[in-house]
């Protein structure tokens, strides 16, 4: 059986281990927030870049006469 000092030490690097992971949670789940704010303001560019390039459609091109065909000897 561990002793009482065995015991608290096992704690205490628990508690230490824990904290050092609930503080990479928090600057993983900071980096997620500032992908996500990226991945928006890229979405709404991407939008407009489409809404502008919709708008700016060249009018149809009337097509080209067909040629005539020599005939076949």
């Amino acid at each position: 059986m561990a002793s009482v000092k065995q015991l608290d030490n096992n704690i205490k690097r628990k508690k230490e281990k824990v904290a050092k992971l609930q503080k990479e949670i928090k600057a993983e789940e900071a980096a997620i927030a500032k992908l996500n704010k990226d991945l928006a303001v890229e979405k709404k560019k991407e939008a407009e870049k489409a809404k502008a390039k919709a708008k700016a459609k060249p009018k149809a091109k009337a097509k080209a006469k067909a040629k005539a065909k020599a005939p076949k000897k």
